[in-house]
């Protein structure tokens, strides 16, 4: 299955990731995501290149999110 670049992340307080979502290339219309644990937070980002690239287990193991600047970034 072919993803898009569009990611959406579930992470803490803390920016450290409890799960990564991909959407696949053919969905049509608006992806929502919620968390029903009340201390995570869902960031939908765009992935570059070299993000995109990678499995989300490698995503979860390699990145967190900075939570100032709501950006995916390498730990």
């Amino acid at each position: 299955m072919e993803l898009s670049s569009k990611a959406f992340i579930i992470h803490d307080a803390s920016g450290q990731i409890v799960s990564v979502g991909r959407v696949p290339a053919s969905a049509r219309g608006r992806v929502e995501v919620k968390s029903d644990v009340e201390a995570h937070s869902v960031l939908e980002v765009e992935l570059d290149a070299e993000q995109a690239a990678m499995s989300v287990a490698d995503l979860h193991k390699s990145h967190k999110v900075h939570i100032a600047s709501k950006k995916l970034v390498k730990k």
